[in-house]
């Protein structure tokens, strides 16, 4: 079971997402890395997800798979719209954002998010969550991002094992590995690429979303009580990048890298450390 888990539901989804993401590299146009990134991200979590469940009657069974559909139907129009639009501005940009991510979470028909209304916050806080990242991610070609995003991806991934939910964890977990890769790999290309963006818009989004949407779908299926700060740390925790922008860090190029990174680990190391903590007071309570 364990090797199935880590070849279909790792391992392939992860290939599949680093020949998307990687392809962007060998093919720097000035739109290029807004759409190959976000592509691959997305097909990643979409394969691996498949790799757990069924989509026969899963609107009624496995109803959780709204998740990955979500995610697919995010990738393919944040890809369409910067193709489209170009992203030449702020407003567009912004635009973009808001129409891949509030159609996306208004699919979570999952426990705790089945109301029209509480999707539709749901996706505005997610679309505002996003294009404050993306405002960073479009900034920074270095390989710091991707990786400080799979470091972030381990806080919902943790909770979601932690809650019982390993189901989710598991693609979740494809999408850190992939992202991990593909810094190493942008790492090694340093010298041999122009990209001007290597997360780019569809990237940031996607990213930022999965981390939002992963952490609703498991907030929606725990049962173990978790923390509601501890999920809101989860799905913050891309945010962390922001530790590198601060004028006395953003100066200096490895400093700069390292608190990109730095700074993901702490919020993602935060939300675990406070799962852990109350549930070990619940069994001393108990």
């Amino acid at each position: 079971m364990e090797t199935q888990i880590l070849i279909f539901g790792i391992a392939l989804p992860v290939i599949v997402g680093m020949v998307f993401s990687a392809w962007q590299i060998f093919r720097p146009k000035p739109y290029d890395s807004n759409i190959y990134f976000g592509l691959g991200i997305s097909a990643t979590l979409f394969a691996s997800a498949m790799s757990q469940d069924s989509l026969a009657n899963f609107t009624t069974q496995n109803r959780w798979l709204w998740f990955p559909l979500s995610i697919i139907l995010l990738g393919a129009l944040s890809a369409i719209s910067c193709v489209l639009l170009r992203c030449r501005s702020a407003t567009i940009r912004n635009l973009v954002v808001f129409a891949s991510v509030v159609p996306a979470a208004l699919l979570l028909k999952i426990p705790e998010w089945e109301h029209f209304t509480n999707r539709f916050i749901l996706g505005v806080g997610a679309a505002i969550f996003a294009a404050l990242l993306t405002i960073i991610v479009q900034k920074r070609n270095g390989f710091s991002i991707p990786m400080a995003f799979s470091f972030a991806l381990v806080a919902p991934c943790a909770l979601a094992i932690l809650s019982g939910f390993a189901k989710l964890a598991v693609p979740i977990a494809a999408v850190s590995c992939c992202l991990g890769f593909l810094s190493l790999v942008r790492l090694l290309r340093k010298s041999q690429t122009q990209t001007r963006d290597f997360v780019g818009l569809s990237g940031g989004v996607v990213v930022a979303t999965i981390a939002a949407l992963g952490v609703a779908t498991g907030f929606g299926y725990d049962t173990k009580n978790i923390p509601l700060t501890a999920w809101i740390l989860a799905a913050i925790a891309p945010l962390g990048i922001c530790l590198g922008e601060f004028a006395p860090i953003r100066s200096r190029p490895t400093l700069l890298a390292w608190s990109h990174i730095i700074g993901c680990i702490v919020l993602a190391a935060t939300a675990i450390l406070i799962t852990v903590v109350a549930f070990n007071s619940s069994e001393r309570l108990g």
